[in-house]
């Protein structure tokens, strides 16, 4: 089945009206699907309400009256329209702080595309209105599995009497925000699925997942997913949370996803939302660990596991690994052992652990030396950081040069054509150090010809790079065209 991917976002906009004041008001909207009408569109709006301007009112008490304007264009045509004024709360005294307030609408829309414009007036400041522009498109089929947008929540209760918040028997204030402050602590959303009781069986299992990803690297943080197993309805809804207490500052997406029977992917939405948390630690995201596969690993095999990933860690993870191995915390290093695989395999840490040690045997058995461990050699970190190497070219008998390797890639991060040159200065040894390489951020040697013949040939100036000729080197040979 073809996937549906989000077609409208989270947006917030900023009315302004000169220095001197100014309308603040967050704005969002999301699309929805009723089986028995059409299509609509909710849209949600949060005034500051010290933005405003407040006059005595026919009580004489104080208040702010803002005209919303909702205009929806195709071309040059008026398709729908809606204008009407939102009041705030009363405030008795003038000088008083004013409090925030909240509007939502339902406004029902065809399918098809169109330029919604807002506009917002200050009837108590000003005859001038400030608007913007929003294109969004509406395609709700009848005979596909769908999703709603996905609709962030501040808070929600068991519905008393049917009103414009209600939603599956449930009262819903919508955030008007995609920015997550430090002191909240649960993220809420609410989504619709529709036409699984068109499309599925009767009683057909399908899995709503939800789960939140990075914004750059499309990876899924930490246990950061959930899933509810679901039978086909007329309309099959979702409210639910995430315990963010723990979700480092970033960039992210909320993502809902539809999986059938099969497993396969039906459709899918995805909703941006940005998180600061300065005093979470990105590298602790998790406390799965608890339960985990590192629950039996003892302290000693703890620390070695630690210091054999340390070929694939990022800087950061490597200077936290060296301050909790000096500390010797167990439950830290665990904690930090299991969330160093979530981050690189979110649904089965313990499998991608298990490759890797597998790695780190070979690495020992082919790269170890008397004082060090695989993992600590130069080939070694390669091996573990890069994989196996497309071509090695071998060389220990070259009479002119000391015992040396050539790794040849085909690709390496985005790079074509990648070589590795390590060597064996003390030639007895089983060490063989990086000379030179064209990946970039490893060593660059431009000397790398002349190191490589120190054996029998020192050279006459600093900075030469190429040694005299030898009969039967090959050294060019190997490097320009690997085997």
């Amino acid at each position: 089945m073809k996937k549906f991917f989000i077609l409208l976002s989270l947006v917030n906009l900023l009315f302004s009206k000169g220095m001197a004041q100014q309308i603040k008001a967050n704005f969002s909207y999301s699309t929805f699907y009723s089986p028995t009408n059409e299509p609509y569109l909710e849209t949600y709006l949060y005034f500051n309400g010290n933005s405003l301007k407040y006059k005595l009112n026919s009580n004489n008490n104080w208040q702010a009256t803002v005209e919303v304007t909702y205009i929806f264009k195709q071309g040059d045509k008026i398709v729908d329209f809606k204008k009407y004024n939102i009041q705030s709360p009363e405030a008795t005294d003038s000088n008083a702080v004013k409090v925030n307030f909240y509007d939502q609408q339902r406004i029902a829309l065809s399918n098809g595309k169109y330029d919604f414009e807002i506009s917002l007036r200050d009837l108590n400041l000003s005859e001038k209105s400030f608007s913007t522009t929003q294109e969004i498109e509406i395609d709700y089929k009848v005979d596909e599995i769908q999703l709603s947008d996905i609709t962030l929540i501040e808070s929600f209760k068991k519905s008393e009497t049917k009103n414009i918040l209600t939603k599956s028997g449930y009262d819903l204030m919508p955030y008007a925000s995609d920015f997550f402050p430090e002191d909240f602590e649960k993220m809420l959303f609410y989504v619709e699925v529709y036409n699984t009781e068109k499309v599925l069986a009767k009683d057909e299992p399908f899995l709503i997942n939800y789960f939140i990803e990075s914004f750059e690297s499309k990876q899924i943080v930490g246990s950061y997913r959930g899933f509810k197993r679901e039978t086909p309805k007329t309309v099959n809804p979702l409210l639910t949370s995430f315990d963010i207490q723990k979700l480092p500052s970033g960039n992210y997406n909320l993502v809902v996803e539809i999986k059938n029977k099969e497993n396969k992917t039906i459709t899918l939405k995805k909703v941006f939302f940005q998180r600061s948390n300065p005093s979470a630690n990105e590298l602790l995201i998790s406390d799965d660990y608890v339960n985990s596969f590192v629950a039996v690993i003892s302290p000693a095999e703890l620390e070695e596991y630690i210091k054999s990933t340390s070929p694939i860690s990022t800087q950061i993870e490597l200077n936290f690994a060296k301050n909790q191995l000096s500390n010797k915390d167990p439950e830290l290093m665990r904690q930090y052992f299991y969330n160093f695989w979530l981050t690189r395999n979110s649904s089965n840490p313990e499998e991608e652990w298990k490759k890797y040690k597998e790695l780190v045997k070979t690495a020992e058995t082919e790269f170890s030396t008397s004082i060090k461990k695989g993992y600590e050699t130069d080939r070694g970190r390669i091996f573990l950081k890069y994989g196996k190497p497309n071509t090695l070219t071998e060389m220990k008998n070259e009479t002119s040069t000391y015992p040396y390797e050539i790794w040849h890639y085909y690709g390496i991060e985005g790079r074509s054509n990648v070589k590795f040159i390590f060597y064996s200065p003390d030639i007895v040894s089983n060490d063989y150090p990086l000379l030179h390489s064209t990946l970039p951020g490893e060593i660059y040697n431009a000397q790398w010809k002349v190191e490589l013949h120190k054996r029998t040939n020192q050279p006459r100036d600093l900075n030469e790079t190429k040694p005299r000729d030898y009969m039967h080197d090959r050294t060019d040979e190997f490097f320009t065209l690997p085997r």
